[in-house]
């Protein structure tokens, strides 16, 4: 009984060491989107890809680095789209999203400009993907907030933030 106990606990181990080494080897390519916030009186979420743009943004405009959310693609591989970045110098505002019409129409529409493309994310579901879930605040100040966080996601809720749903998959750290 005892040597099929110690089998089984080696198996198990053996598993989770394969799946941790295939998760990390899967997409050696993927880059961490990193995300900063700035505080008040502005209440603005960055995000970035380039960790010279990040330091910039933490040094010279006094946001703080809040680590990753996940990892995302540098260049297009198949299953993947742009995720856009634009910004509203009125609200300090940084809005990200998948939807090229959706981008225009803030640029277009609600004066925000365009600072290109942070990545590529999937827009569906995949093995080894999670959820990037997208929420705004508009109340006095606007706020899209990033996450990959259920937990977090739930608290931006319980402060006010409007949940807009899942802006596309992206993978774990």
């Amino acid at each position: 009984m005892k040597g099929l106990l110690v089998s089984c606990i080696a198996a198990f181990l053996s598993l989770s060491v394969v799946s941790a080494t295939k998760n990390a080897t899967i997409c050696p390519t993927a880059i961490p989107l990193l995300r900063a916030y700035l505080g008040e009186p502005y209440y603005d979420h960055f995000y970035t890809t380039d960790a010279a743009e990040m330091q910039n943004a933490v040094t010279a405009l006094s946001y703080s680095a809040e680590g990753s959310p996940g990892r995302v693609f540098g260049f297009q591989s198949p299953g993947t789209v742009p995720f856009y970045r634009t910004y509203n110098p009125t609200v300090y505002d940084h809005f990200y999203t998948t939807s090229l019409s959706e981008r225009d129409n803030a640029i277009n529409e609600l004066g925000y400009s365009n600072e290109g493309i942070v990545g590529y994310i999937y827009t569906l579901e995949l093995c080894y993907t999670v959820p990037l879930y997208r929420l705004y605040y508009d109340r006095p100040v606007w706020d899209h907030f990033y996450t990959s966080d259920p937990n977090e996601r739930d608290t931006a809720q319980a402060l006010g933030y409007t949940y807009e749903g899942i802006a596309g998959y992206i993978l774990p750290n």
